[in-house]
């Protein structure tokens, strides 16, 4: 009986091997297709003015802190968006003192950092969050920091929870409705 557990380890290792072989030795390693570099300089200025928006506190360290960390290396300044205290299970206050505690540590000013509780951007699965509104109060901060890159979900909310999907559509919103085009988005696969 161990011959076979001992065949089953081998063929594993075998099986891994051949796909490591493979991998190593390609020409290009197995990726995406070349796209767009990721926020290249801006004319003469080299640094942007990036507005991270989020849905919830902790939205920024589950999700975005390789992203943060990028761009704070290529010397960007980082400003976040939070459109709610992430309150669903009565713990809003605390996770708002989290995420400012997360973006000292990820060197964002809190100054830079605003955690909204409008009565209308409630945490839950199932609120549904006004896409127009969404895309006002981005605006109030776009305006308020001159930005000139946003950087949020994408259209599934990364982790497919309805508020993200909601933040996504709200910069959807603001980019349609901005006429002067001088706003780039990325949005987080």
């Amino acid at each position: 009986m161990a011959w076979i557990w001992m065949l089953s380890v081998a063929g594993a290792v075998l099986l891994w091997a051949v796909s490591l072989g493979r991998i190593l030795s390609s020409p290009t390693p197995y990726s995406l297709p070349p796209s767009p570099r990721f926020l290249p300089p801006l004319g003469d200025r080299r640094s942007r003015n990036v507005l991270l928006v989020l849905a919830h506190p902790d939205d920024e360290s589950m999700f975005f802190t390789p992203t943060i960390l990028f761009l704070k290396s290529k010397g960007h300044s980082i400003h976040v968006l939070c459109m709610s205290l992430g309150n669903a299970d009565g713990l809003g206050d605390t996770r708002k003192e989290e995420l400012y505690d997360a973006c000292a540590t990820l060197k964002i000013p809190a100054e830079q950092v605003s955690v909204l509780d409008h009565q209308k951007l409630q945490d839950g699965f199932h609120e549904k969050w006004d896409h127009g509104l969404l895309a006002e109060l981005a605006m109030e901060q776009i305006q308020l920091w001159d930005i000139d890159t946003i950087v949020t979900f994408d259209s599934y909310g990364v982790s497919g929870h309805p508020n993200h999907r909601d933040v996504h559509h709200g910069i959807c919103k603001l980019l349609h409705e901005n006429q002067q085009g001088n706003i780039e988005a990325w949005e987080l696969v």
